[in-house]
C-alpha cells in the first residue's frame, strides 16, 4: 500500500483560488473602500494583475482614481471616457483588470443594475461584492464572487473542496 501525505496529494490536485489577494493589499483594499464609501454609501476599484489564467492581485486601483464623480450619486457611476485612464495605468505597468469590487449596503448579491452592467463586459471577468460597504469584519464567507459568462449571464463563484474562490493570503514567515 502507498502512503502520501496530506501536502503531496494538496500539489498534485489542489487548484489555484478563483481570485487571490495578498493580505497587505486585502488589508489596503479595505481601508480605501471604508474611506470612500463612509458607511452610506458604495465604493469600489479595479484589482490588477499580471496577465494570465491565475488571478493574482498585486495593485489597486480605487473609481474614484480614474474619475472623481464616480461616487457622487450614492451609487457607482463611472463616465466610459475615464476607462481609458484604466487602460493606461495597465499599458505603463503591464499589469491587466483581473476583477473589479464593490460594496453594498447590506448583502453580496448582485442587483439587476450590477447584471446589466458589468464593469469589464468581458466573458470571464470576476466581479467582487462585499457586503455591509465593507464594515469591520468583513467576513470571506460573505462576499459574492461572480464571474460573467456574456450577454448579461453571471455564474456565482463558490469554493469547492480542492479550489477555493476567494483566497487571501497571508505574509509568507
Amino acid at each position: 500500500m502507498t502512503f502520501w501525505p496530506l501536502t503531496s496529494i494538496c500539489r498534485l490536485f489542489v487548484r489555484p483560488p478563483e481570485l487571490a489577494i495578498p493580505a497587505p493589499i486585502w488589508s489596503d483594499l479595505l481601508v480605501g473602500l471604508r474611506a470612500r464609501g463612509r458607511d452610506v454609501r458604495e465604493s469600489g476599484a479595479f484589482l490588477l494583475g499580471p496577465p494570465g489564467d491565475h488571478r493574482q492581485v498585486s495593485s489597486i486601483v480605487f473609481y474614484d482614481q480614474i474619475d472623481p464623480n464616480a461616487f457622487d450619486t450614492g451609487i457607482i457611476v463611472i463616465d466610459g471616457a475615464c476607462i481609458a485612464d484604466l487602460w493606461a495605468i495597465c499599458r505603463r505597468s503591464g499589469l491587466a483588470v483581473v476583477a473589479d469590487v464593490h460594496t453594498h449596503p447590506k448583502g453580496a448579491g448582485q442587483s439587476e443594475s450590477d447584471r446589466r452592467h458589468p464593469m469589464i463586459a468581458e466573458p470571464g471577468h470576476i466581479a467582487m461584492i462585499i457586503p455591509d460597504f465593507a464594515a469591520d469584519p468583513v467576513q470571506l464567507s460573505a462576499i459574492g464572487l461572480y464571474r460573467y459568462r456574456g450577454n448579461f449571464s453571471w455564474d456565482r463563484l463558490t469554493s469547492r473542496f480542492f479550489r477555493p474562490a476567494l483566497k487571501i493570503e497571508r505574509n509568507k514567515p
